[in-house]
């Protein structure tokens, strides 16, 4: 299945767009999202994340560990995953999203009120500094140490998204690396905010036609949809 998907980015590398046909993999991709009402994206500058992020040392350990276990309180449970981005000073900056918030050097302390407030309650909260996020928030699973095929996909398919934004005059758009979210048979997975739409089985020519559609015009790919969240 690796070599597969490898041989898919090789054969789409290069070309401005290529069309979708079916079937891209071994799995179909429509009703994979296993249903969440809200994402957390915990901002750590990095993409060496342990295999699973619970099991990591600190202040993002305790988050996933967090919001895990609310799976067994909710139909539509939170998710909570890191990102590349960078908190901008000490403690760590949380993107929320569909309320697209982000949260400014949330610490052990504030933690606990974020996480009742916001990622449970569904209200902005007052615990931690925050501020509004705008335009769209593309996020692309890179997570080698969780699964090789999301951390050979995912690099060449955030390179080409970000150049298809810069084509398609999208300078509201931002194009970010992500933890393991689910579903790395599906590689390269690829997730849009506030829209919540998931996107599977994505190649770098692929990137043009999702931007050009999907930000610019908001129309889904549907041969590429694997679903979409569930606000709570």
């Amino acid at each position: 299945m690796l070599l597969a998907i490898k041989a898919l980015d090789e054969a789409g590398a290069g070309s401005e767009e290529v069309p979708v046909t079916e079937p891209r993999g071994e799995w179909p991709l429509s009703g994979t999202v296993k249903p969440y009402g809200r994402h957390v994206l915990v901002c750590t500058g990095a993409r060496s994340w342990p295999a699973r992020i619970e099991e990591a040392e600190g202040l993002l350990g305790r988050m996933a560990r967090d919001v895990r276990a609310l799976r067994e309180t909710s139909a539509t449970p939170p998710k909570l995953t890191a990102s590349d981005e960078s908190s901008m000073g000490p403690g760590a900056d949380l993107l929320v999203f569909p309320e697209s918030v982000r949260y400014h050097g949330v610490d052990e302390a504030t933690w606990p009120g974020v996480l009742a407030d916001h990622v449970i309650g569904g209200e902005v909260s007052t615990a931690a500094p925050s501020t509004p996020l705008t335009g769209v928030h593309v996020f692309v699973c890179v997570h080698a140490a969780r699964d090789e095929r999301c951390g050979r996909c995912g690099p060449p398919v955030i390179a080409a998204l970000r150049e298809a934004c810069a084509a398609e005059g999208m300078a509201d758009a931002t194009v970010r690396a992500t933890s393991h979210v689910g579903g790395h048979k599906y590689a390269g997975n690829v997730l849009i905010y506030p829209s919540g739409a998931w996107y599977g089985y994505v190649r770098p020519a692929d990137a043009r036609r999702i931007v050009r559609d999907h930000i610019r015009e908001g129309r889904i790919v549907e041969e590429l949809c694997r679903g979409r969240m569930e606000p709570a």
